[in-house]
């Protein structure tokens, strides 16, 4: 079964154009063609889509079985990427909510990069409560999510900068403890530092337009220009 790293890398092929092609991909997963199915939903996230579509893929992972494939799953939140549409932002939102797909940390992932890539001010909120998630990989992604709203309004930016350093500063400063008694809480931190560090970094970088040597550094920053002006800072 194909890798989340190999999805996204084909997501990089010329784009098909075509109309709502979810329905398709409803058929192959009722005939168990997995691998078809992922494939087509590969296709779906090259093209722009529209609500219908979008609100389509959104049911499909809401009737997703416990045995399928998470990888499907993986597909169709990379197909739902970007849209910036509020109704689609409403639909992704509440499957933080669905009883049993809340529960999966793979889904919650999925809706955090699904999330990210359309920047909407409706799910800042959400997505920066996603980086206090129990689940590690959720926390990366809403992490990484953040960076998209490079482009909102100041207050926006703030929110997810307070957020992002939240998490990075501490989880640094545990890494580097020396503290016997802090072993298993070290290890710990070293194991989440993999995953949200690349993400932090580039993150913070876009919302503050500056550039910082380490997660001190950047706490730093925030704790001398979080009440000051950033456009001003940028000029």
């Amino acid at each position: 079964m194909a890798s989340l790293l190999t999805l996204t890398l084909l997501l990089f092929a010329a784009p098909v154009a075509g109309q709502n092609q979810v329905p398709e991909v409803v058929t192959l997963l009722k005939a168990e063609k997995h691998e078809q199915a992922i494939k087509l939903l590969l296709e779906i996230a090259k093209h722009k889509k529209n609500d219908e579509e979008a609100v389509a893929l959104v049911k499909l992972i809401r009737a997703a079985k416990p045995k399928r494939p998470p990888e499907v799953m993986d597909a169709a939140f990379l197909a739902l990427k970007g849209i910036g549409s509020r109704k689609v932002t409403r639909s992704l939102l509440a499957l933080f909510k669905h009883s049993r797909l809340k529960k999966d940390p793979r889904i919650r992932k999925g809706i955090c990069i699904a999330l990210g890539g359309s920047a909407d001010p409706k799910a800042a909120k959400e997505l920066t409560d996603r980086m206090r998630d129990p689940n590690d990989h959720v926390i990366g992604a809403a992490i990484e999510a953040a960076g998209a709203y490079l482009y909102s309004s100041e207050a926006i930016r703030k929110e997810m900068f307070k957020a992002v350093v939240g998490v990075y500063e501490p989880t640094w400063n545990m890494k580097e403890s020396v503290k016997p008694d802090e072993k298993m809480q070290r290890q710990r931190a070293e194991r989440k530092w993999e995953i949200i560090a690349k993400p932090s970094e580039r993150s913070l970088r876009l919302l503050s337009n500056t550039t910082q040597e380490d997660p001190p550094a950047w706490r730093r920053w925030w704790n001398k220009n979080k009440r000051r002006k950033w456009h001003e800072l940028e000029g």
